[in-house]
């Protein structure tokens, strides 16, 4: 039996540790949280998530939260592997808590994006960047790679990036992607700091499954 990392809790569970203060993270993109949320919340977009977990506290409950509850469980079981302990993950989503009755706020927000240093890409932008010839690097670990990736993608998983990074060409623009946008986002950032210019260097938000989403097809 598969052994999630983080636990997944109900609304009504999410409403008492909300009455707790229990911090909430809403990882929908900046454009969804604008139009409502959960009372409280902070919003950290998926896209942003591997550059930003430093802000939230290791060993104290963090509940996390999208619109369905499949984007915040990347970010869980991405934050449960880096030793947080305490991951929660709002079962349904956003949805689930109305359907429940739960209060949203309407209140319009403005939000924005933080600058990132490289390019964020849609599934569809994405695909106009393999189409024009970009050099497209997985940063996954090869079984899965395997499991299916980008045409053309060639597999330097995270853990060898740097060690790898002086060999990708300069010049050329470089898509990068891993499952969903976290690992990739890393590597991204670590090229801009190493000169590749930020209008060459395309990061996919979403991943591997954003772009699957998006009814692109993936090699084996």
């Amino acid at each position: 039996m598969l052994t999630v990392p983080y636990k997944d809790i109900t609304p009504q569970q999410a409403q008492e540790l909300l009455e707790e203060k229990v911090l909430f993270v809403d990882v929908r993109e900046a454009e969804e949280f604008a139009n409502s949320r959960i009372p409280g919340a902070k919003l950290v977009p998926l896209s942003e998530f591997a550059g930003r977990a430093a802000e939230l506290p290791e060993d104290e409950p963090v509940v996390l939260y999208c619109r369905s509850g499949g984007r915040s469980a990347q970010a869980a079981a991405w934050l449960a592997a880096k030793g947080y302990a305490r991951v929660l993950n709002l079962d349904g989503g956003i949805l689930a808590w109305y359907r429940a009755g739960l209060p949203l706020d309407t209140v319009p927000v403005e939000v924005t994006y933080r600058e990132t240093a490289f390019t964020e890409l849609t599934p569809h932008e994405a695909k106009a960047w393999v189409d024009a010839g970009a050099y497209v690097v997985d940063v996954r670990e090869p079984y899965e790679y395997a499991m299916g990736h980008l045409p053309g993608a060639v597999n330097v998983p995270l853990g060898r990036f740097v060690a790898q990074a002086g060999q990708l060409p300069k010049g050329r623009k470089i898509l990068l992607a891993c499952a969903s946008g976290n690992r990739s986002s890393q590597a991204a950032a670590y090229l801009v700091g190493q000169g590749f210019g930020k209008e060459l260097v395309g990061n996919l938000e979403g991943g591997t499954y954003g772009w699957m989403s998006a009814g692109f097809e993936v090699e084996r």
